[in-house]
C-alpha cells in the first residue's frame, strides 16, 4: 500500500460524514423495520374493508401510497441510490393524486398452437 492510499484510507476513516451517514444509516433501517407493522395494518384493513363493502378504503389508499414512497425512499437513501433524508430529518412524502399505478406495457397476447390441417 503506497503512501498516498494509506493518506487516503486515513481520511475516509476519520471523516466525520461517513460516521454521521453510519448513524443515520442505523437509524433508518431501524424506522424501516417498525414501519412494517403499520404496513401490515394498513393492508389488512384495506383487505377487511374490501371483504365486508366490496370497496377499497378511499381515505386509507393515500396514506398507503405514501408509506410506499417512504419505503422507497428509505430504501434509496440506504442504499446510497438517494442522499436526501427521508423523515423525520426530511418532508413526509406526498401522493400524487392521480393514478397510483405505474405506467406498464399493455399485456402480451397468448400463443396459441395452431394445429396443421392433415397430414
Amino acid at each position: 500500500m503506497t503512501d498516498h492510499e494509506k493518506t487516503e484510507l486515513e481520511q475516509n476513516l476519520t471523516s466525520r460524514s461517513t460516521w454521521m451517514r453510519l448513524i443515520h444509516i442505523v437509524l433508518f433501517a431501524i424506522i424501516f423495520w417498525l414501519a412494517i407493522p403499520v404496513l401490515a395494518v394498513v393492508v389488512v384493513l384495506q383487505f377487511l374493508n374490501v371483504l365486508i363493502t366490496g370497496q377499497r378504503n378511499e381515505t386509507l389508499r393515500p396514506f398507503g401510497r405514501q408509506l410506499a414512497i417512504y419505503f422507497r425512499q428509505i430504501i434509496d437513501f440506504l442504499c446510497y441510490s438517494d442522499e436526501h433524508h427521508p423523515f423525520p430529518f426530511g418532508e413526509w412524502p406526498v401522493a400524487d393524486s392521480g393514478n397510483t399505478k405505474p405506467a406498464s406495457k399493455p399485456a402480451a397476447k397468448k400463443k396459441t398452437a395452431k394445429k396443421k390441417a392433415g397430414k
